[in-house]
C-alpha cells in the first residue's frame, strides 16, 4: 500500500509525500461518542522540510495573514489508483519555522469540529421567522378552582360565630360571608365576592327587591357551569317559623330553591345546617345564602346564632378557559436553524430527522412541534432560546433519537438503527493485544428519568406528571445515577399557566425563556392536541402530551437501559404517580427486554488495514474459543507507515 501527501497552494499541487518529517503522527480515527453515530477525525499537526518547507514559507512571506493551503491525503489501491482519504485547510496563524524545518496545524473545520465548538452556545431566534404557517389550536386544560367563604366571628366564644336580631315579620336576613381563600384558575369565568350582614324587608308577599339581592357566586361565563358547593354550621333561634335557604338566582331575578332548611316554632333548638349540593348554574346564574324569618309567634324580636361552622362555604368547580392560537416550531426547522448559526450563518449544512417508516412505534416524534414559552404568552417579538446541546439530549431523552454527523449533514435517527444485529467485518482470531474490561462508567444503580420539576402556585400543579421519576435497577455494585432528563418541557399545566398569562402587561416570566413542546395533528388547518387514554388526573378527556410522559421516555430508549438493567423498579416520583397509561400505573415496574450492547469493552489490534464503511454493523472476533460481536467505539488508522489498526468495539454480546 501507497501513501501520497500533496499540498495545494496557489491552485498548484505538490508531492510532499517525502517531505513530510511526522509520517508517524498522521492519523485518522473514527470514534462513536455519547453511544450516537461514529465521527471522523484526524491528526491536527504536520512538519515538513526542504522543497514543501519553502512552499510554504513563501506563501507566509508573500501573502502574510491571507496565505492559504491545503493538505491532502491519499492511498494507492490494488489498481494503482490514488483514493483521497481525507484533506483540511493549514493554519497559518500556527506557522513556525526553524532553519530547515516548519511545524502548521491543520484547520479542523469539519462539521463535528464545528459543533463540538459550539453546541453549548444559546442562541435566541425570533419565533417569527421559524414559526409554522400553521398555529396550535390551544383549546386549553379544564383545571380546578376552589373557593372558601367563612362567616365573621363576633365573639370570644369558641361555639358562637355570629348572632342578629331578627324582628317581627316576613324579612330576610343575608347570612355575612367572607372570602378566606381562592384559588381561580380558570378567568373569565365566574366573580366572588363577600357578603354583608343586610336585614331585607319582604313587601306584599314578594321578593320585590329580588334583583337586589347580595350574591356571594356569579357564574359570568357564556356557558353553564357545574359546581360543588358544601358548607356545615349550626343555627339556633326560638318563637319563629323559618328557614335557611341557598338561593340560585337567574338574569331575570328569579329564585330558585338549591337547599332549604325549615326551622319550626318552638324553644331554642339548634339545626345543623349541611348543605352538599352539586348545582349548575347557566350564564349569568348567582347564589345567595339567606335566612328568612317567616312569622313569629308572641311578636317583638329573636336573637339567632349561627355557631360551630366545621365546613366553610365552600365551591369547587372544573373549567377550562377560552381557546387561543400560538405560534409554534417544527423540530427540523429550529434543528436548521440552529446548524446555520454553528456555520457562521452560512447556508450548506443540512439538519434532518429521519424517522422509519411506522406511524405507531414513531408517532411522538412525528407530532411534536416546539412551542416557546413568549409565543404561549402571547407576547409580542416572541423568541425561542436554545442550544443545539439542548435540541440533542431532548432528542435522545424523550424519543431516543442521537445525531449521525456527516460532511456537511446532520442527521438524527433511532439510536436502535446505529447498533444494528449484522456483521459488517469478520476479524476472525487474526488479532493481538486482546484486552476485555467492563466499562463501570455504565453501571448504574438508580435512572433519573424526565423533566425538571417545576414549582407551581396553584394547587392544580399537584396533577402534574412530567417531572422527574426514579427507579432503582438491582445493581450494587455502585452508586452511579444515570440521568436522562429532557431540557425541552412538557408538562401541560406549565403550558396552561403560560397561557393564562396572556394579555398581562408584564414581560417577564421565570418561564419565559423555557422551550416547550407538544404533541398534535394538523386538522381543519389548524395542529389539533393529541389526547390519549390516562387516568388518575383531573381531567382526563382535557389532558395533553402523555405521549411525553417519563413512562413513555424510557419506553423510547429500553433497549439502551438494558445494558445494565434488566428491570427498573419504581422507586419514588416528583410529580402525580397515581397516573396510568392505558391500565398500567407510573409505579409498576419496567421490564426492559433485549439490550442493544453489554457494558463490556473489547480492545484488539488486526493487520486488516482496510477501512470500515458500514459502521452500523457488528464486527466478530474470535478468541480462545469464544465469539465476541462489537461495535466500533473507536478505530485508528495510521497513514504514514503500514501500522495495525486499533480498535476498541462495545461488546454487543459474547458467545
Amino acid at each position: 500500500m501507497y501513501y501520497r501527501c500533496e499540498l495545494l497552494v496557489n491552485g498548484m499541487a505538490y508531492d510532499a509525500t517525502n517531505e513530510l518529517v511526522n509520517w508517524a503522527d498522521v492519523e485518522m480515527s473514527f470514534k462513536r461518542g455519547d453511544y450516537d453515530g461514529v465521527v471522523r477525525s484526524f491528526s491536527t499537526k504536520f512538519e515538513f522540510t526542504n522543497g514543501a518547507f519553502s512552499l510554504l514559507l513563501k506563501e507566509y512571506l508573500e501573502q502574510y495573514l491571507n496565505s492559504s493551503a491545503t493538505i491532502v491525503f491519499y492511498i494507492r489501491n490494488n489498481s494503482w489508483l490514488l483514493n483521497e482519504k481525507f484533506r483540511c485547510a493549514l493554519d497559518f496563524s500556527t506557522f513556525t519555522y526553524s532553519n530547515t524545518t516548519c511545524e502548521i496545524n491543520a484547520v479542523d473545520n469539519s462539521l463535528a469540529s464545528l459543533i463540538k465548538s459550539k453546541k453549548g452556545t444559546q442562541y435566541e431566534y425570533p419565533v417569527s421567522e421559524l414559526k409554522d404557517s400553521t398555529p396550535l389550536y390551544y383549546d386549553r386544560l379544564e383545571m380546578t378552582s376552589h373557593i372558601e367563604w367563612l362567616i365573621p366571628s363576633q365573639s370570644d366564644s369558641s361555639d358562637i360565630v355570629y348572632e342578629f336580631t331578627a324582628s317581627n315579620g316576613k324579612d330576610f336576613y343575608m347570612v355575612p360571608l367572607y372570602i378566606k381563600t381562592s384559588e381561580i384558575a380558570t378567568k373569565n369565568i365566574i366573580e366572588v365576592y363577600d357578603v354583608e350582614y343586610e336585614k331585607i324587608t319582604e313587601k306584599e308577599n314578594e321578593l320585590s327587591v329580588k334583583n337586589k339581592f347580595p350574591y356571594f357566586f356569579d357564574n359570568i361565563s357564556a356557558r353553564p357551569l357545574t359546581v360543588s358547593v358544601k358548607c356545615k354550621f349550626d343555627i339556633a333561634h326560638r318563637l319563629f317559623v323559618s328557614e335557611l335557604v341557598l338561593h340560585k338566582i337567574d338574569k331575570s331575578g328569579n329564585h330558585t330553591n338549591v337547599y332549604n332548611l325549615s326551622l319550626p316554632d318552638r324553644n331554642p333548638t339548634v339545626h345543623t345546617v349541611d348543605i352538599d349540593k352539586t348545582v349548575t348554574l347557566e350564564p349569568g346564574e348567582k347564589l345567595s345564602l339567606f335566612f328568612h324569618a317567616v312569622k313569629t309567634t308572641t311578636g317583638g324580636n329573636v336573637t339567632v346564632t349561627l355557631s360551630n361552622m366545621t365546613i366553610p362555604m365552600t365551591i369547587e368547580f372544573i373549567a377550562r378557559d377560552k381557546p387561543i392560537d400560538v405560534d409554534v416550531i417544527k423540530p427540523v426547522t429550529l434543528l436548521n436553524r440552529l446548524l446555520r448559526s454553528i456555520n457562521n450563518d452560512k447556508e450548506g449544512v443540512i439538519g434532518e430527522i429521519a424517522v422509519p417508516d411506522n406511524p405507531n412505534l414513531y408517532i411522538g416524534i412525528n407530532n411534536a412541534l416546539i412551542v416557546p414559552a413568549e409565543s404561549i404568552r402571547g407576547l409580542e417579538k416572541a423568541k425561542v432560546y436554545t442550544s443545539y446541546t439542548k435540541f440533542a439530549n431532548w432528542m435522545s431523552a424523550v424519543f431516543g433519537f442521537v445525531p449521525v454527523i456527516g460532511e456537511n449533514k446532520v442527521t438524527f435517527v433511532p439510536r436502535d438503527t446505529l447498533f444494528q444485529d449484522r456483521e459488517v467485518k469478520d476479524l476472525g482470531d487474526a488479532v493481538t493485544d486482546f484486552s476485555y474490561n467492563v466499562d463501570s462508567s455504565m453501571v448504574y444503580s438508580r435512572v433519573k428519568v424526565g423533566y425538571d420539576k417545576q414549582d407551581y402556585d396553584s394547587v392544580n400543579g399537584r396533577d402534574e406528571f412530567h417531572f422527574t421519576n426514579e427507579y432503582t435497577t438491582g445493581v450494587t455494585l455502585t452508586d452511579n445515577v444515570f440521568e436522562m432528563i429532557s431540557p425541552y418541557r412538557a408538562d401541560a399545566y406549565g403550558i396552561e399557566f403560560l397561557a393564562a398569562k396572556q394579555g398581562e402587561k408584564t414581560t417577564d416570566s421565570d418561564s419565559d425563556n423555557d422551550v416547550f413542546f407538544a404533541g398534535a395533528l394538523l386538522s381543519d388547518s389548524k395542529y389539533k392536541l393529541i389526547r390519549w387514554n390516562v387516568s388518575g388526573v383531573i381531567s382526563p378527556s382535557t389532558m395533553f402530551n402523555v405521549m411525553y410522559a417519563p413512562f413513555y421516555m424510557i419506553d423510547a430508549n429500553k433497549g439502551f437501559l438494558a445494558a445494565f438493567a434488566q428491570t427498573l423498579n419504581f422507586a419514588s416520583s416528583d410529580g402525580n404517580s397515581d397516573v396510568s397509561f392505558n391500565g398500567e400505573s407510573v409505579k409498576d415496574d419496567f421490564i426492559l427486554g433485549s439490550r442493544l450492547f453489554s457494558v463490556g469493552e473489547l480492545s484488539v489490534e488486526t493487520g486488516d488495514l482496510e477501512t470500515l464503511s458500514d459502521l452500523s454493523g457488528y464486527i466478530r472476533v474470535e478468541k480462545n474459543g469464544h465469539i465476541y460481536k462489537g461495535y466500533v467505539k473507536s478505530a485508528s488508522y495510521n497513514y504514514g507507515r503500514p501500522e495495525a489498526v486499533k480498535y476498541i468495539l462495545i461488546v454487543k454480546d459474547v458467545n
